[in-house]
C-alpha cells in the first residue's frame, strides 16, 4: 500500500512539472519581444484577397517600440504608386503611431479618399497583426503553470480523502 500512494505522490509531481514546464514553454517563448519592442511584417499573417489593395496584398513592417506602435514601413509591392501617395499623403499610417496593439485593433479610421482599396488593406493587415502581437505578448491568465497546480491540488485531494477513508 505505501508503494502505491509512493507512486500516486511520484505521479502528482510529474503532472505538475511537466504542466509547468509546457506552460513556460508555451508563453515564454513568443515571437514578440515581451517588454513591448518588436518588428512584425505583416507578410506573415496577412495574405489572401481580404488584405489585397487595388493591385496586390501591401506589406508592411510595423515596429514596436514599450508596447506602442512607433512605426510602419510600406514594403515593396505592386501597389499603383499613386494610390499609395494618396495613402501616404492622407497621413493613414500615422494614425497609428503612438497606439497600443488594443488601440490599434479599435481604432475606428477611414479610408483616404480616392484610395479605399490600399487603405483598407493597410488598415485590415496593421490590425490584424497588431491582434496577432497582442495574442502574443499577453499571455492569458489561465496559464497552463495555473492549471498544472490546480490539478496537482485536486489529485492531492483526492489522495487525501482516499488515504482517510480507503486506509491507504
Amino acid at each position: 500500500m505505501k508503494t502505491i500512494k509512493i507512486l500516486n505522490y511520484i505521479f502528482v509531481i510529474a503532472l505538475g512539472f511537466f504542466a509547468v514546464m509546457f506552460g513556460i514553454d508555451r508563453f515564454g517563448n513568443k515571437n514578440a519581444a515581451q517588454n513591448g519592442n518588436a518588428t512584425l511584417y505583416t507578410d506573415e499573417y496577412c495574405q489572401g484577397d481580404e488584405f489585397k489593395g487595388f493591385n496586390d496584398v501591401i506589406p508592411l513592417e510595423i515596429n514596436m517600440a514599450d508596447g506602442k506602435i512607433a512605426s510602419i514601413n510600406i514594403l515593396d509591392n505592386k501597389e499603383t504608386p499613386r494610390f499609395l501617395d494618396r495613402v501616404i499623403d492622407g497621413g493613414l499610417v500615422e494614425r497609428f503611431y503612438g497606439l497600443t496593439p488594443k488601440e490599434a485593433i479599435n481604432l475606428d479610421v477611414d479610408a483616404v479618399s480616392g484610395a479605399t482599396y490600399s487603405s483598407n488593406a493597410i488598415i485590415k493587415s496593421v490590425k490584424t497583426s497588431m491582434a496577432v502581437y497582442e495574442d502574443e505578448v499577453s499571455p492569458s491568465p489561465w496559464t497552463w503553470q495555473l492549471i498544472g497546480i490546480i490539478c496537482c491540488a485536486v489529485v492531492l485531494c483526492i489522495l487525501s480523502i482516499c488515504r482517510k477513508h480507503c486506509h491507504i
